[in-house]
């Protein structure tokens, strides 16, 4: 029965295994695209979402790398030991998402006494293209509870924080754009980056309870 329950786990790896590999594609394709307009218009939230999107690019491919450890070693590891694995590529995954915030919302507080923020039409273009790409990583990410590992809730988590990121840079965006309210973009970045930060946090407990195990 346990052997049985080994590899319905190892089903499991497999398809998250696949899920991360199609959300990195699209989103090393919506990172460019954020970080190339963010810097052309100056948008602090724009950079902020385009440089988190490449940490949860890099999470990704620490969970896949986690996944690809286990299918090759999978007669050598016990499950405990794939669950340790899964859980240390959390914690790693949950430090990255902190590390960049923190730089992040250093940022945001740098550029709130003077914005320099110029809109177009373009930026929109790309904010709802990153909240699109975001929230079909999300969904493609998404397991039932019993189905999501550490490794992977580490990597819903930082695709759910894009999420928030893509929203706010649309509502700051439109505010500077109508009403020329350039302090809103680094105000919903520090926002933005409060909320993750505690998301960090409570990832960062979640994951090394999974190593402690």
């Amino acid at each position: 029965m346990s052997h049985q329950h080994h590899e319905h786990s190892h089903y499991h790896y497999h398809a998250n295994e696949r899920s991360t590999k199609i959300v990195v594609l699209i989103s090393v394709v919506a990172m460019f695209l954020e970080l190339s307009v963010g810097y052309t218009t100056n948008s602090v939230v724009l950079l902020i979402d385009g440089w988190h999107m490449l940490s949860h690019v890099l999470v990704l491919l620490l969970a896949w790398g986690a996944y690809l450890y286990i299918r090759l070693r999978k007669r050598e590891l016990t499950q405990a030991k794939e669950h340790r694995v899964l859980g240390l590529s959390g914690f790693a995954s949950a430090m990255i998402l902190l590390i960049i915030t923190l730089l992040m919302m250093r940022e945001a507080i740098e550029n709130f006494a003077n914005p320099q923020i110029s809109v177009s039409w373009e930026s929109f273009a790309v904010a709802g293209f990153g909240l699109l790409v975001n929230g079909i990583s999300a969904y493609v990410l998404h397991r039932e509870e019993e189905k999501m590992d550490a490794s992977l809730y580490a990597a819903y988590i930082h695709v759910l924080s894009d999420v928030i990121l893509s929203m706010f840079a649309i509502i700051a965006l439109t505010g500077v754009y109508f009403a020329d309210l350039k302090w809103l973009d680094p105000l919903f970045g520090i926002i933005g980056s409060l909320v993750i930060l505690n998301w960090s946090i409570g990832l960062i407990r979640k994951s090394w309870k999974e190593v402690l195990k």
